[in-house]
């Protein structure tokens, strides 16, 4: 599967009801006899999709109140209109069936095409149709498409016996969080509606320490974005795997990921925090950003926005009805290749020069969960999953995006998905600090766990606080099941580190110096900023110290943008002594 440069998103839906659809989702084979339109063999006047009155009912008439887009696994009703009288009803009903096909080559095999009757006595399961009410004139026939169905774009025909086949209209098929039997069900009505209806979010940014709420509109029910999703999915061939969320949330996730890298261009540095707030003021949603991604069209994406795969494809999951959220972690570590440590190197004289080989600690870091079942794993690993992009290793689109069950990073199970071992590194690695002497030789100085991987975030339901849900991703720091989780995972990379050269330092000190730093969370570039470090020496001992300074400018991604400030200073602390040091600044 290729990503084209842009694609059309064909004809305008809401213009296709009656009896001719003209979409390039639904082309009929060379030489294959058309269904005959609306008027013909049985005397049919119309159909009425009830447009309105079943959006309402399935929760999206917020897409559309034309147009019928209904949830599987929940019942519908059209209204059939005759040209005649029709008296014989029961004779005329066991004459008389649905058809609802989707794809470009409809089939049974696949489960793209279904012909069900209109009948109580029908299979429950599958598709189903009865008459709720009747005249003469006309039938209302309740349709329910199975929990299970493929979603996308339908047809809907009316099969007569021994007569061809006629065209009643188009809808649509979405996921329903609201049917038990969904593999996307949510049981609780405050959790569907932020995690599915919400087109307004929040997406945290900044520091663990000093993070701010960034409004952001989803925008999944703003025209033309069923197009834009549907469209998107259509690049995918594998149409009768559609009613998978499963496979679909892989496929978006893949797809979404390869045309944020087409489309994002490269911001010099040295310009980058300027670009980013002047996009931040002028674009905080993800539509725009979703159709210039998909049909070319529209301002480009600049790269310094982290948060913009995220929130796109939480969108477009919305959209279709899997229920989905933004999550921020903070001091993430990311590159690590599933290794438990990442190598910060540091001058003599403070500064961090941006040599680090074995990953870097990002300031933040934002992805998508989504909500479903996963019956292909064992069991335990349903509910909250994480969206994880990854460089294609020969596996198609669908090898280049992972889908990591979140309990399977906060259990470290690392072989049970291919992202659970970057993932679990992102949020429980240590943080190594080496001091680079002149003479290139390495000092191990700290190795830290508690840094990385804290007040992961996202928004609460129904309101507009932070809800901090580290606690899905790892146990309680210092807890015996934390202890018990590392160690596994431990023993686990040892056996593949030991084949390869890599071991984690450790950091043996007989004689430990405890330094406290004291300073602001944030810092404005151009303003002043206090701070103050105090030692601590619980030694019998005096002690030497040399302390070295270091301010430098750091992007959200650990990548050094600037040299703001430093100094070094020598003392002698004594013996079961403490001191302490206070410096204002300037980051002009």
């Amino acid at each position: 599967m290729k990503v084209p440069p842009s694609f059309s998103l064909g004809t305008d839906p809401e213009r296709q009801h009656g009896a001719t659809v003209q979409d390039r989702h639904f082309l009929w084979s060379s030489g294959e006899e058309r269904p005959a339109t609306m008027g013909q063999a049985m005397g049919i006047k119309n159909c009425d999709f009830q447009a309105a009155k079943n959006n309402e009912e399935h929760h999206t008439k917020a897409i559309s109140s034309q147009h019928l887009i209904v949830r599987r696994g929940q019942p519908f009703t059209i209204i059939l209109y005759f040209q005649a009288p029709v008296y014989a009803f029961p004779s005329t009903l066991k004459k008389v069936a649905l058809i609802a096909q989707t794809g470009e080559h409809p089939s049974k095999a696949n489960k793209t095409q279904a012909m069900f009757p209109i009948s109580r006595l029908g299979d429950q399961k599958w598709w189903n149709a009865a008459v709720e009410d009747r005249d003469d004139q006309c039938w209302t026939i309740s349709v329910t498409a199975p929990a299970d169905a493929i979603i996308g774009r339908y047809l809907l025909l009316l099969q007569v016996l021994g007569k061809k086949q006629f065209l009643l209209g188009q809808f649509t098929v979405l996921f329903n969080p609201w049917a038990r039997e969904d593999a996307v069900f949510l049981k609780k009505e405050s959790q569907r509606r932020e995690y599915v209806l919400n087109q307004n979010g929040l997406i945290y940014l900044g520091t663990a320490d000093c993070f701010h709420a960034e409004p952001w509109d989803f925008g999944q029910f703003e025209s033309s974005v069923i197009d834009l999703s549907l469209g998107l999915l259509s690049m995918d061939k594998q149409v009768e795997e559609w009613g998978n969320p499963e496979h679909v949330a892989h496929i978006l996730g893949a797809l979404l990921h390869a045309l944020k890298e087409k489309s994002v261009l490269p911001t010099p540095q040295t310009a980058a925090a300027a670009q980013e707030r002047a996009l931040l003021s002028k674009r905080r949603g993800s539509v725009p950003i979703l159709r210039q991604w998909i049909t070319g069209h529209g301002r480009p994406v600049c790269d310094s926005q982290a948060w913009v795969f995220a929130a796109v494809a939480c969108t477009v999951l919305r959209c279709l009805g899997i229920p989905a959220r933004v999550i921020t972690t903070f001091a993430s570590a990311q590159g690590t290749g599933g290794r438990l440590f990442v190598d910060e190197y540091y001058n003599e004289e403070g500064l961090q020069n941006g040599e680090a080989q074995r990953g870097r600690i990002w300031i933040f870091q934002t992805s998508t969960e989504c909500w479903m079942t996963r019956p292909a794993l064992p069991p335990g690993y349903d509910g909250w999953q994480i969206l994880y992009p990854r460089v294609p290793s020969g596996g198609g689109v669908l090898g280049s995006c992972d889908l990591a069950p979140v309990r399977a990073v906060k259990e470290g199970t690392l072989s049970l998905t291919p992202g659970v071992s970057d993932l679990f590194a992102a949020v429980n690695a240590s943080c190594v600090v080496w001091k680079c002497r002149e003479d290139g030789a390495l000092e191990l100085t700290n190795s830290s766990t508690k840094y990385v991987g804290n007040n992961i975030s996202t928004k609460g339901v129904g309101s507009n606080r932070c809800e901090d849900i580290t606690q899905n991703y790892k146990y309680p720091e210092g807890s015996p099941q934390e202890k018990e989780v590392l160690e596994k995972v431990q023993e686990e990379r040892m056996r593949y580190e030991k084949h390869s050269g890599i071991h984690p330092p450790s950091l043996k000190t007989a004689e430990p110096l405890y330094m406290f730093l004291e300073a602001p969370c944030s810092v404005y570039l151009g303003g002043n900023a206090q701070f103050s470090v105090s030692l601590v020496n619980p030694s019998d001992q005096e002690r030497a110290v040399q302390l070295a300074f270091g301010l430098q400018a750091i992007y959200y991604n650990g990548i050094l943008a600037a040299e703001l400030w430093k100094k070094k200073q020598s003392l002698m602390l004594g013996a079961n002594m403490d001191a302490r040091d206070s410096r204002a600044i300037s980051t002009s």
